[in-house]
């Protein structure tokens, strides 16, 4: 029963999406419009850019997720179907695990997917381009799972984008910071980094955490 309303709301979710005109790249152009104005305005010099590369893109892809969180419940909220689908019996659980998955597949693989071109645009090794794929696919559970609880707690809200961001900061934050870190640590240390197993650490207890308490404040929304 649960892996039946995974796949009813993955699948469902997934075909909205790309049926939805491309609006599902938003973030994915927020991403790299934000990394070119970032690179313009510091000069455009490689030498200027790469030791401040693994932050910039760090940032960008927290503020590019932070963009498209503000929309995770809130249209089954408006159009009844969350309503729908408590009265139906599926677990909120498997609701919130189901769209976790799908804004992975929208948001963070098409990030994954164009780290090739950044790197290759800021002039980046081939080591540190490695350490932002596997630090940011470390992070991802915990920047997916974090960022749908506090969408979960404002659905409903009027003007929720700018209250997600107050909420998602200070969640985040670690995240942002051990990302960077191990972005760079790659090089020397490999995936036995001490900020990779931070990292790994903090999406386990995301995972454990984030999912029930989205999960919870869902229900209470609807009571």
């Amino acid at each position: 029963m649960v892996m039946n309303s995974f796949s009813a709301i993955f699948k469902r979710d997934l075909q909205i999406a790309l049926r939805s005109g491309g609006t599902w790249l938003y973030g994915l152009v927020f991403f790299c419009v934000f990394l070119t104005l970032c690179a313009i305005g510091l000069g455009g010099e490689f030498g200027t850019l790469r030791p401040l590369a693994p932050a910039l893109i760090w940032l960008a892809l927290i503020l590019s997720l932070l963009l498209s969180f503000d929309q995770l419940f809130q249209t089954d909220a408006q159009d009844g179907s969350l309503i729908h689908l408590k009265l139906s019996g599926i677990s909120l659980k498997s609701y919130v695990m189901a769209k976790c998955c799908v804004h992975w597949v929208l948001s963070i693989l098409p990030l994954l997917l164009s780290l090739p071109i950044v790197v290759i645009f800021f002039d980046l090794s081939f080591g540190l381009g490695a350490g932002l794929f596997f630090a940011i696919l470390a992070a991802s559970p915990a920047l997916i799972c974090y960022g749908a609880f506090s969408s979960a707690c404002l659905v409903g809200y009027k003007g929720g984008g700018v209250l997600l961001v107050l909420l998602s900061v200070p969640i985040l934050l670690p995240v942002l910071i051990f990302g960077i870190e191990a972005s760079v640590q790659y090089q020397n240390v490999g995936l036995g980094a001490l900020e990779f197993q931070a990292l790994t650490g903090i999406s386990l207890i995301a995972l454990a955490i984030g999912i029930p308490a989205a999960a919870a404040a869902l229900n209470v929304t609807m009571e």
